[in-house]
């Protein structure tokens, strides 16, 4: 994507785009949820022609949807082409920085995690980033996805040291890599005498 397509796009997601991560239940999945991600733009049916030209522009991936209230959206959630468009536009959003490098954060996170404890956290990073978005119709929650885990036996109470951290490492802006080597717990024997 060229610099004037890039800045262009930053400034239409600035204003009449927006970034989710949604937790979706789907039984056949391996933890029993997904975490989807999508970039949306949005404009008066009317003009829905100039999302059409956006969608070009970004090259080609998404869909378009007609919500019936005579606005338009087009809908991108492939994570690849994701991934490109977020990177292109960082250097240029304004109103939307924070969103772009949180979004940039966690959708590298999102392929072929294993442990539950790495899925529950980056479920706690979807929930804060709901909070940027002002969300009110937020159904699922990072807390669904625990009781979920633990009732198949998954989670184990050792792992909690996710969700007594997950708020401050949110606002720290920080992400759990799971690559990153924890200093192992020793125990030393007991005492006698």
């Amino acid at each position: 994507m060229d610099v004037s397509t890039a800045s262009y796009i930053a400034g239409f997601l600035d204003g009449d785009g927006s970034i989710h991560f949604q937790l979706v239940r789907q039984k056949e999945y391996r933890f029993g949820f997904y975490i989807r991600a999508s970039i949306s733009f949005s404009q008066s049916t009317s003009a829905r022609q100039g999302l059409e030209r956006i969608q070009a522009m970004v090259g080609g991936g998404g869909y378009m949807r007609d919500r019936g209230t005579g606005m338009s959206d087009l809908v991108i959630t492939s994570r690849p082409l994701l991934l490109r468009i977020l990177q292109a536009v960082e250097p240029y959003v304004i109103f939307k920085e924070v969103h772009v490098r949180r979004a940039l954060a966690i959708l590298p996170q999102l392929d072929r995690v294993r442990d539950p404890e790495v899925f529950l956290h980056l479920a706690r990073q979807v929930d804060a980033f709901a909070t940027l978005n002002y969300s009110k119709t937020k159904r699922i929650s990072a807390v669904d996805v625990e009781q979920h885990l633990r009732s198949k036996g998954v989670l184990c109470p050792c792992n909690d040291f996710f969700a007594s951290n997950s708020e401050e490492m949110a606002s720290q802006d920080r992400t759990f890599d799971p690559q990153t080597p924890v200093e192992a717990i020793r125990r030393q024997p007991l005492e006698i005498g």
